[in-house]
């Protein structure tokens, strides 16, 4: 069995992306998630990033065809101690014809001694079925992070096959789904006002406005910068319309919100990818109170809307987020895991942190795998 495995094992060559391999990818991608990017997505994510020269992705290939990818996607980390440029795993794939062949180890190690000479630290939140796998490579997870979701339309969430507790979920969240608007309508009704705040609408990236708030409140903690660069290529996804949401006090840009749409399948979902602060102002309530006011009244016919736990989970609690940690959505969501790999210790030296301490983060939707 051991040299049928080997001799299996060699059909195969792992090795680093090559341009022609672009399509081989979204194909491959398309296979194993059931949905098409196209080649202008591919290029915004991989071959645009700033903080890379090139596209980081190690590829399987068997007899021509790309059948498995573990690509990566560069980062800046900061905190109050300095910045470094760090690596996160997204996309990871094997084509169900050929799994359980040691290809996930063997791109794994292939991309652990290549990423070893371009960053320190790697970081991402692996599913539920590639969690095992990263253990074994000596990944610590820090634990999970808590996302919220405003649902809009229960009948986007039903079960949709032919079997009778399905058809009468269906039943139950197609007459749901207009008493949720209206207990979220009435909720939106009763938002407290901000007096002396004006919440302007950008569309696409209002870069000046985001990064006078962060410069404003920078944290201390490990934390995505919002550099330039940063802005300019992470909200630039060509699948998105995103807009900023900006609330000025006395004409000076106080919190900034961004949001992003798009159709999932057969669902529309608006993600808040981005809030600034990044962590809870008191003085800046009011204002966050606004902006997010503004942003749920522009985005009523969407599905459902997505947003990190902080800032301000109050206020985000008010307006109909539920956070998956808790009552009803633990009961149906699956957690987010937060999982670190340290490379060398020059991550921790230049950040003066431990990177492998949760406490020690700040993330936001942005900062994840979401694309």
């Amino acid at each position: 069995m051991a040299n049928v495995q080997q001799a299996a094992a060699e059909e195969y060559d792992v090795r680093r992306y090559r341009p022609a391999d672009r399509d081989g990818f979204l194909s491959l991608y398309e296979a194993v998630w059931g949905r098409s990017k196209g080649r202008e997505w591919f290029d915004w994510r991989f071959a645009e990033n700033p903080y890379a020269d090139r596209v980081e992705i190690i590829v399987a290939e068997r007899r021509g065809e790309v059948v498995g990818a573990e690509p990566l996607l560069a980062f800046p980390l900061a905190s109050a101690e300095g910045t470094v440029t760090a690596r996160q795993p997204v996309d990871w794939i094997v084509h169900p014809d050929h799994r359980r062949r040691g290809l996930f180890t063997r791109m794994t190690e292939e991309l652990l001694s290549t990423a070893a000479d371009r960053t320190s630290v790697l970081f991402n939140f692996p599913s539920e079925v590639l969690r095992p796998g990263l253990q074994k490579f000596e990944w610590t997870e820090l634990g999970s992070v808590s996302t919220r979701y405003r649902i809009q339309n229960l009948t986007r969430f039903a079960p949709d096959d032919d079997g009778a507790s399905a058809r009468v979920a269906r039943a139950a969240a197609s007459a749901g789904s207009p008493v949720v608007r209206a207990c979220l309508g009435a909720i939106d009704r009763v938002t407290p006002t901000s007096d002396g705040i004006e919440v302007d609408r950008v569309e696409g990236i209002a870069t000046s406005a985001v990064r006078a708030v962060y410069g404003e409140t920078r944290p201390e903690e490990i934390h995505v910068p919002r550099q330039e660069a940063f802005l300019a290529w992470r909200f630039a996804n060509p699948r998105w319309k995103t807009t900023t949401y900006v609330a000025r006090d006395g004409g000076r840009p106080v919190v900034t919100l961004v949001a992003a749409t798009e159709r999932v399948g057969e669902s529309v979902l608006t993600r808040l990818l981005d809030a600034q602060p990044m962590v809870t102002d008191a003085a800046r309530k009011p204002a966050f109170e606004a902006a997010l006011a503004a942003l749920v009244s522009d985005h009523a016919t969407a599905d459902c809307l997505e947003a990190s736990t902080t800032p301000f989970p109050g206020v985000l609690r008010r307006h109909g987020f539920l956070s998956d940690a808790g009552f009803p959505l633990d009961r149906v969501a699956t957690p987010t895991t937060h999982a670190v790999r340290s490379l060398s210790p020059d991550a921790e030296t230049a950040l003066g942190a431990d990177v492998l301490a949760a406490d020690n983060w700040i993330l936001s939707l942005a900062d994840r795998d979401v694309a």
